[in-house]
Formats: structure tokens, C-alpha cells, sequence
């Protein structure tokens, strides 16, 4: 295989790769990316939110610019997901609430009715490629777990 087969294979993988998350399942995500997008990559940004999974752009790890890529959206709307569960101690009604509207869906002030369709919702996308998913998955959330810490210049020893 040729050097260009190979990188287009792996570039291929951000636009075809799903996610899966041992904390969160796969009908979830591929749920609330149904609820969000209906899973068309060219969504467009309705104001603050990007992508596949409605990422807010102000909240987000990466730059806007990024959430475009399908992958990287799925891994940072995941992350934003695992995030509200443990917010929720562990309540995926209440996390996906969150999901929606933030800390008011913790006090059930709102998201209730988008937290019922996701659950409700058996929605479940197959996984291709998963040995090269999960390595290209684990690789992306390395770099946004160590974005501060790659980006510090080096300094000048004196």
C-alpha cells in the first residue's frame, strides 16, 4: 500500500469513524448525534453550537474550526456527555438535560423533554474500523487532555 493510500485511509477516519465510550453507550451518542444533527456532517452553526453534536463553540476544548470535523465533534461531544454524568452523579436523565441546557437541566429546570426523546430514541450506528477508530480517538483526547502543556513555548536556558 502506498504512502498516499495510507494517509487517505486515515484522513478518511475523521469523516467515518464513531465513537464508543466505556462510560457512555454507543445508542447514547449515536442518540443525541441523531437529536442534534440527524447525523449530517454539514450542519449548519446555529449561532454557538458546531457540528454533528451541537458543540458550543465557547465551550469547547478545541477551536471552532476543528468541531467541523466529524470525529473530533463525536470525541468533544462525548467528553461534554461523560462530563454531565458525573455532574449528574451518575444520572444519564439528568446528564443529557445538562447536555442541553446546562447547569439548569441538573435542577430539571429544562432539557427534560430532549433528555426523553434521547433515551427513548434506539438509534445504534455500526462501528467500522474500530482498531484504527479507538487509536485515532485516543491520540486526539491525548492532545486535548495536554493542549496547555504542548503548547508552552521553550524557553531559552540562560
Amino acid at each position: 500500500m502506498s504512502i498516499i493510500a495510507k494517509l487517505s485511509f486515515w484522513f478518511s477516519l475523521l469523516f467515518s469513524c464513531r465513537v464508543t465510550d466505556p462510560e457512555i453507550s454507543e445508542n447514547i451518542i449515536d442518540s443525541v448525534e441523531f437529536q442534534e444533527s440527524r447525523g449530517v456532517t454539514t450542519v449548519r452553526d446555529n449561532g454557538y453550537c458546531v457540528g454533528l453534536m451541537q458543540i458550543d463553540k465557547r465551550y469547547s476544548p478545541v477551536p471552532a474550526r476543528f468541531l467541523k470535523i466529524p470525529l473530533v465533534n463525536r470525541i468533544v461531544g462525548v467528553r461534554a456527555i461523560k462530563y454531565w454524568k458525573r455532574r449528574a452523579k451518575g444520572d444519564m436523565h439528568l446528564a443529557l438535560a445538562a447536555y442541553n441546557c446546562g447547569n439548569a437541566g441538573l435542577d430539571k429546570k429544562c432539557g427534560v423533554g430532549y433528555a426523553n426523546q434521547v433515551l427513548s430514541r434506539k438509534i445504534r450506528r455500526k462501528r467500522e474500523n474500530e482498531e484504527e477508530c479507538s487509536a485515532l480517538a485516543n491520540l486526539i483526547n491525548f492532545l486535548i487532555d495536554n493542549r496547555k502543556y504542548l503548547k508552552k513555548p521553550l524557553q531559552a536556558s540562560k
